[in-house]
């Protein structure tokens, strides 16, 4: 696993996951390409909360909005308002962006562009500094008779150190 050399370095991108990732995000990225096929990305009905008991407080689920290019926090997951002490519900990923100098909406803009999962080792410094791994995974919600919508399941994972 890459670790960051300095503080500063708050998201690493990986290609994959280690053995030393937790193991609920092995079993979450798995399950993501379980229902993944070769051209389409799961839906909503794959991952609705039944499906996602093991994990469902560990995630946030955010949607990309055309009209703002940007990717709104629908869900925060309990987990991870637990982990950072903040709960940014209804915020744009620009605007994390801006308070904590990330790279969120790159990212989810890369997950939107390719279909396929974005992998992250971070640094979450907002109550204890912690390293963790962040997956960001492709939804699609579909809205019969209406466009279907993309959204960004966000999920933040605490490595034991």
């Amino acid at each position: 696993m890459l670790l960051p050399s300095t503080v500063q370095e708050k998201e690493i991108p990986q290609d994959t996951l280690d053995e030393t990732a937790p193991a609920k995000a092995h079993d979450l990225l798995a399950f993501w390409h379980k229902h993944a096929s070769k051209r389409q990305l799961p839906t909503r009905g794959d991952f609705r909360p039944g499906n996602l008991g093991p994990w469902i407080e560990d995630i946030s689920i955010y949607e990309y909005v055309p009209e703002k290019d940007d990717f709104q926090i629908r869900l925060e997951g309990e987990n991870i308002v637990a982990l950072t002490g903040e709960d940014w519900r209804g915020a744009f990923a620009c605007e994390v962006d801006s308070h904590f100098s990330t790279s969120l909406h790159a990212a989810m803009t890369m997950v939107r562009m390719t279909g396929e999962p974005q992998l992250h080792h971070l640094q979450v410094f907002q109550k204890d500094w912690q390293s963790a791994i962040r997956l960001l995974l492709p939804v699609l919600l579909q809205k019969p008779g209406k466009e279907d919508v993309l959204q960004v399941f966000l999920a933040i994972f605490p490595i034991d150190e």
